[in-house]
């Protein structure tokens, strides 16, 4: 049995205490080799460690992170059956998104997870959720990019972060979970095995990271702010948060003027609504079809991690 990779690109599951809080920690393989059970031990074998030579708190997460780790694995693909990246919670989903645009479907396992608590700490859940991911990965029903957390399998293109203390941290707002880890992991008919090429060679580009903006649509924006989003020098594309089924102020001057710049600069827009779950419904009223005729794209029930990756992956 070829073993699994695990890449180690730093986060909570690593970190250790110091005088100013958690930081990263070196160290991951003897931090397993220590903390986990010889039954875990056993269970997760064969296994080899990648670790980043700088690690870091996913909150400083940047897009060329996402080409490291997606790197990582293109010259690795040959050598592993599957491959567990630990990283922190805070940009997880955004990673586990852009890995899904790197790295396509019908791929052997990519599975992203961490920890709430660090593996150092009594109470960690890093152990399970580490064990968990390696049971996803040679379950033989996984051939993407996916994010586990908390006995949940997630869609790498469709999971968030939705509680920032829990430690079922994550869900997938409009899709079911691709399998959950019970007393047996189970499976929905979204997971079928499929052909995985042995070797295989991905095509990565090279990313721009000034090229997207994010625009938060709220009552009484001010026009400092929607000229910002639109008129940078290198945005290429802008995703508009707005209101209930994709609805925006359409009585703004200076948003209309905005999507009509970007409409003949050929800046892509996204319209993604604020509401956590639920889909876009651009059109339905009379303020959202303006946005049809100004050339803006519906999100429908994508995730900002998802647009936002996929737009300087592929834009």
């Amino acid at each position: 049995m070829q073993p699994l990779l695990i890449i180690y690109t730093g986060g909570t599951i690593g970190m250790r205490t110091s005088s100013i809080g958690y930081l990263p920690g070196e160290g991951m393989q003897a931090l397993i080799e220590e903390t986990l059970p010889a039954v875990a031990l056993a269970q997760l074998q064969p296994y080899q460690v990648i670790e980043f030579e700088h690690l870091i708190d996913s909150s400083n997460a940047q897009p060329y992170h996402w080409l490291e780790i997606a790197q990582c694995i293109n010259q690795n693909y040959a050598h592993y059956s599957g491959f567990i990246v630990l990283h922190g919670t805070d940009t997880m989903a955004y990673t586990a998104a852009a890995l899904h645009h790197l790295l396509g479907k019908n791929i052997k396992p990519v599975i992203v997870t961490g920890s709430q608590i660090p593996m150092c700490e009594a109470r960690s859940d890093a152990a399970n959720n580490l064990l968990e991911a390696a049971l996803f990965a040679r379950s033989g029903r996984v051939s993407q990019v996916c994010l586990s957390f908390a006995g949940k399998l997630l869609s790498g293109s469709s999971a968030k972060k939705v509680h920032c203390s829990a430690m079922s941290a994550f869900d997938s707002p409009n899709h079911a979970p691709l399998a959950r880890a019970k007393i047996r992991l189970i499976f929905t008919d979204q997971t079928q095995p499929s052909s995985k090429p042995p070797s295989k060679t991905f095509n990565l580009p090279s990313l721009d990271d000034k090229t997207v903006s994010v625009l938060y649509l709220y009552p009484g924006i001010s026009d400092a702010l929607i000229n910002a989003a639109f008129l940078g020098q290198d945005i290429k594309a802008v995703v508009m948060l707005t209101y209930g089924a994709g609805n925006p102020p359409g009585e703004n001057p200076c948003l209309i003027s905005a999507l009509e710049h970007a409409q003949q600069h050929n800046i892509t827009v996204i319209n993604m609504t604020q509401c956590y779950a639920g889909a876009v419904s651009q059109g339905t009223y009379a303020v959202g079809g303006r946005l049809d005729e100004l050339g803006v794209i519906s999100a429908l029930d994508r995730t900002l991690e998802d647009v936002v990756s996929d737009l300087y992956i592929n834009h």
